[in-house]
């Protein structure tokens, strides 16, 4: 039996239907696009992140429902990612019994979680920090501001180095980089996908002190247009 892990042809046979796939990875493109809608207007997201510590808590503390819906439907996207690569993994190895699809999977599934680590801070703690800051001293501010900063830091190493750069890329990166060299999925979006890889593991080079950062929007925005295209071609191409 040959168990070479790039060379062994899918069992296509075995691949499960991929309509109900071609629309979930539609609808988690699209959806990655609404925390934009929502949290750009309330708080001016994401350029919000790069102001003072105090500007975003009063932000958050003046429109706290409109911001917990925002963050909502980003925690359900970053949740949608481990279905949807768990999902293109055994559609394209013919099930997860394939060592590349069974990597797939778990770097898809590490990515959902710690993203949605990530992202509960939002909806947890730091409601709590802006509504605290809104009536604090001037000294408690300050420890209050101190503590936001130290949790959006933390935060973000979690959900967006750890969730977005390292673990996603590593997840696109793998099942790109194997389809276009045994099949399973067409060239173009094997390219595009190994593109999206790229720009997503660029955005954790600040983390290595190298003073180059692919901007997140993009790298956001290829890795939708990816799943977009990967649903269209689910859709086309149903098993």
């Amino acid at each position: 039996m040959n168990t070479d892990t790039f060379d062994a042809a899918p069992d296509t046979r075995a691949a499960p239907p991929s309509r109900g796939l071609g629309w979930l990875l539609i609808a988690d493109g699209l959806l990655s696009f609404a925390p934009l809608i929502l949290l750009g207007a309330a708080i001016g997201w994401p350029a919000s992140l790069d102001r003072p510590a105090a500007e975003q808590m009063a932000a958050i503390h003046a429109a706290p429902d409109a911001v917990a819906a925002g963050y909502a439907v980003y925690l359900l996207y970053s949740i949608l990612v481990a279905p949807v690569m768990i999902g293109l993994a055994a559609r394209s190895f013919g099930g997860l019994s394939h060592p590349v699809a069974a990597t797939v999977a778990a770097f898809g599934a590490l990515s959902a979680l710690a993203r949605s680590i990530g992202i509960l801070r939002w909806l947890t703690v730091m409601p709590v920090l802006a509504a605290a800051h809104a009536d604090a001293d001037p000294a408690l501010r300050a420890q209050t501001e101190w503590l936001f900063t130290a949790m959006t830091e933390y935060g973000g190493g979690i959900g967006e180095m750890l969730g977005v750069s390292v673990f996603m890329a590593a997840a696109v990166g793998t099942l790109s980089v194997a389809t276009w060299l045994r099949g399973g999925m067409p060239r173009w979006l094997s390219g595009l996908g190994v593109v999206s890889a790229l720009l997503l593991a660029g955005m954790a080079l600040p983390m290595l002190r190298i003073h180059a950062q692919v901007p997140v929007a993009l790298a956001v925005s290829v890795l939708s247009l990816w799943m977009l295209a990967a649903g269209a071609w689910c859709l086309r191409r149903p098993v």
